[in-house]
């Protein structure tokens, strides 16, 4: 009888053991179907924005712009922030971005003109040396050659339609994408010098508008059905 009575005892615990260890096995499984569900159902934790601090200023000749100047950033052509130049002609701006935002290009805007600088975007990055040059401000006259430097040297103006064309095509097809705002501030930077003695040599003038810009613009007026559109 007592025999009987120890092998029922230690079958049941063995029973209640058994039963834990399922109850445990089962509880993980509902755990390990729970965790991945909620873990989708939450929203990605936001990223930090890109931190850019510098000077602003005009080129040709250089000179400083005045304090209230507004300066825009815009990543891939989308303004995502903004704020004004301060008495030392100093700025500093915050950019905020989304996930697949690495990398994309952010370009600047001073008082609405574009500046020379570009830079790839990135969460928590600090850029605290950024200064941003432009050609002139608006109504002003620090630079002979707004814009597009080397075809208003050529032209004599900047107004001519050339050289609106030659913006327009800037606007529309470069700046937007990264590796044309590269080349807008590379233009930007080269080009001043070699614009300034273009304008005082009739010949030079004759001959990179036949042989350069003339053909260049041509063949924007030709395709401008084409990359307009993209606008």
């Amino acid at each position: 009888m007592k025999a009987q009575i120890t092998g029922n005892n230690l079958r049941g615990r063995r029973a209640g053991r058994l039963a834990g260890a399922l109850g445990l096995l089962l509880a993980l499984v509902l755990l390990a179907g729970a965790v991945p569900a909620y873990a989708v159902d939450l929203e990605p934790p936001p990223q930090l924005p890109h931190y850019f601090a510098g000077t602003v200023s005009v080129t040709s000749p250089p000179g400083s712009v005045p304090e209230g100047t507004v300066v825009e950033a815009l990543v891939d052509g989308v303004k995502k922030a903004e704020t004004t130049v301060n008495e030392e002609s100093g700025y500093e701006l915050l950019v905020p971005g989304e996930f697949g935002d690495e990398g994309k290009t952010v370009s600047f805007k001073v008082a609405g003109v574009q500046a020379s600088e570009t830079a790839a975007w990135g969460p928590g990055e600090v850029d605290s040396g950024f200064d941003l040059t432009i050609a002139t401000l608006p109504g002003g006259s620090s630079s002979p050659f707004p814009f597009c430097f080397i075809a208003t040297a050529v032209y004599g103006t900047d107004t001519a339609e050339e050289v609106d064309i030659l913006r327009e095509f800037r606007d529309v097809v470069l700046l937007p994408s990264g590796l044309g705002a590269e080349l807008v501030s590379l233009y930007y930077k080269t080009s001043p010098p070699i614009a300034e003695v273009i304008s005082q040599h009739d010949f030079l003038r004759t001959a990179v508008k036949v042989g350069f810009v003339g053909p260049v613009v041509a063949i924007l007026n030709w395709s401008y059905a084409l990359w307009s559109e993209r606008g």
